[in-house]
């Protein structure tokens, strides 16, 4: 037990949530690959983002990773993933734990189950929610950019959370 002048330096785990692809800032730092940058493909993304149903939803096309994913089969699979995990009590890492066990059942292919651990895991679509931040991604970026120009309507995303080692209960600030 320590001392009770020593202060216990929190855990931070991944706290996963369940968001509308639209609601997520339009990715605008992407350098690279070209299918994912210049002005069209910026101002559709807007758009798209602003007014869903004006821009038709692509299917996967073979230009790069991130565009040949079926980023609907993915993003459903990862959702109902975290649910079911979150439903069973778990939290943080024992999320992700829980997706790599249960991947296989979800009837995906290889390119998919890619995807769906780049969601349900750790590293996953990281927004910058600081407060009075800029909009920005620690992770994710590519991802949401091609979900946006799929028309994918949810997602999961990730942020960090203290948490009390001793008691395991987030830590409110």
């Amino acid at each position: 037990m320590p001392e009770p002048s020593e202060s216990i330096q929190p855990v931070y785990e991944p706290v996963y949530e369940v968001v509308k692809v639209v609601r997520l800032p339009v990715p605008n730092e992407i350098r690279e690959p070209d299918c994912m940058i210049g002005p069209k493909v910026w101002v559709r993304r807007r758009i798209r983002r602003l007014a869903p149903w004006l821009v038709p939803r692509q299917a996967p096309r073979a230009c790069c990773w991130h565009h040949q994913v079926d980023w609907r089969q993915a993003a459903g699979a990862a959702i109902r993933l975290v649910r079911q995990a979150q439903a069973a009590g778990l939290h943080g890492e024992r999320i992700s734990d829980y997706a790599v066990e249960r991947l296989d059942e979800q009837g995906l292919g290889n390119r998919e189950q890619d995807a769906v651990l780049a969601l349900a895991c750790t590293g996953g679509i990281e927004p910058n929610t600081e407060p009075n931040a800029e909009w920005r991604y620690f992770e994710g970026q590519h991802r949401v950019a091609a979900q946006l120009d799929q028309g994918v309507r949810q997602t999961v995303v990730q942020r960090r959370e203290p948490f009390a080692p001793a008691t395991g209960l987030p830590i409110r600030q």
